[in-house]
């Protein structure tokens, strides 16, 4: 009877799930469940955790070299900044942190000590000249130089690359030539060279070769800015000097500047300026310039702080960001190297826990943190502080990233 009963429900519609008290979930062969029936726990247990952190790190790091490599300028994206120090956009020194002279790095101290002097030669040109040398002329019967134009037409053979020709001694094989054929009362040339680092210039010396007649000055220029202007010009004392038109520099003779040079401005740019009154070709070779690179002071033992400006995002309480750095001696992530992150404007500062990430190159050292819980704000900045620093010790910063 109670079969009978049993398939008199089941006809009737009267079996409900309370007449199935125990099912083994073996005996569900076939159908599909509704996406509510499964728990969570029963698919995150299979599933393993993804961590974006190595692909963010990736981009800052890319993003850094880019800017590095392409000489570009501090810049932002919709989660990352990229500041390689190459303007002062994205930087606000607060104390005793500041540019160097090759504007490329931030060291601890913004003021500049003479480095070891050195000298530019033939033999090593290529480790401090940055590109090939540009030429301007002018043919202005006026005592200033403030007129010239970027002209090249009057150079015959080549500088070679960096100017090699007029860096090394080409036995006077006229390598090249700038031929001054304008035919007024004055004929004036600058040849112009990028550095890697601003130079302050201590002295010069080279090899004349060719326009013997009429030559009247040569000189070692000082340039400030990319493109000759009169204004970004200091003069240093001549090289050689001709008394009177007919004076002339001897073909084949090495000229000397006076010593003492004193001028204590660095520059990045330098110009060799010849000036002379008659037409005719000149070249000269086994060029020299003495002088040094400045290093910033090394500051004191409480160390030197620099911030950025602020960058505008979204409401965000994590931050993360890669740093590259340089040094001299030894300097310890968060002892020596210190790294804090607001997104508050600095009202409020957390200290990050760097550490290292492979080299960024041979000599520069790369550092992370990722994921630094922050007071939330939508105005981003980092500081950096430097410690412990001494005359065998400093930190050279050299790129950050901010990830957000």
């Amino acid at each position: 009877m109670t079969k009978a009963r049993d398939l008199a429900n089941l006809i009737s519609g009267g079996f409900t799930e309370a007449d199935i008290p125990n099912l083994s979930a073996s005996k569900i062969t076939s159908g599909t469940f509704a996406d509510a029936r499964i728990s969570n726990s029963s698919v995150s247990q299979y599933a393993s955790t993804f961590d974006d952190n190595k692909i963010i790190n990736d981009i800052s790091t890319l993003g850094l070299r880019v800017h590095t490599q392409e000489n570009l300028n501090a810049s932002n994206s919709n989660s990352a900044s990229f500041d390689v120090f190459r303007d002062n956009s994205g930087i606000n020194f607060t104390t005793t942190a500041g540019k160097n002279a090759s504007n490329q790095l931030i060291a601890t101290d913004g003021s500049s000590v003479d480095g070891t002097e050195f000298t530019i030669n033939g033999t090593n040109y290529t480790t401090y000249i940055k590109s090939d040398p540009r030429v301007y002329s002018s043919a202005l019967a006026s005592s200033s130089e403030a007129n010239f134009n970027n002209s090249s037409d009057s150079i015959s053979g080549s500088f070679g690359t960096k100017g090699q020709n007029i860096w090394i001694d080409t036995g006077g094989s006229s390598a090249w030539g700038y031929a001054n054929d304008r035919f007024t009362d004055d004929y004036r040339s600058l040849i112009i060279f990028e550095l890697n680092d601003a130079m302050r210039f201590r002295g010069a010396s080279g090899k004349w070769r060719n326009g013997a007649a009429y030559t009247m000055a040569w000189h070692l220029y000082g340039i400030a800015s990319d493109g000759y202007t009169q204004t970004s010009v200091a003069g240093y004392p001549n090289i050689s000097q001709a008394s009177g038109n007919s004076g002339g520099m001897s073909n084949g003779s090495t000229y000397t500047s006076a010593s003492g040079w004193s001028n204590d401005t660095s520059f990045p740019y330098f110009g060799i300026f010849v000036r002379h009154s008659q037409a005719n070709t000149y070249m000269f070779d086994n060029f020299t310039v003495t002088g040094n690179i400045p290093t910033p002071d090394r500051g004191s033992a409480t160390g030197a702080v620099f911030t950025s400006n602020a960058i505008t995002v979204p409401s965000t309480n994590s931050m993360g960001a890669v740093i590259t750095y340089s040094e001299t001696g030894t300097n310890t992530l968060n002892t020596d190297i210190v790294l804090q992150l607001s997104a508050d404007n600095g009202s409020n500062f957390t200290t990050a826990t760097l550490t290292a990430l492979p080299n960024f190159s041979t000599d520069v050292k790369c550092a992370k943190v990722n994921d630094l819980s922050v007071t939330a704000g939508t105005q981003l900045k980092y500081k950096l502080t430097y410690a412990n620093q001494s005359g065998s010790k400093m930190a050279k910063v050299s790129g950050v990233s901010l990830q957000y």
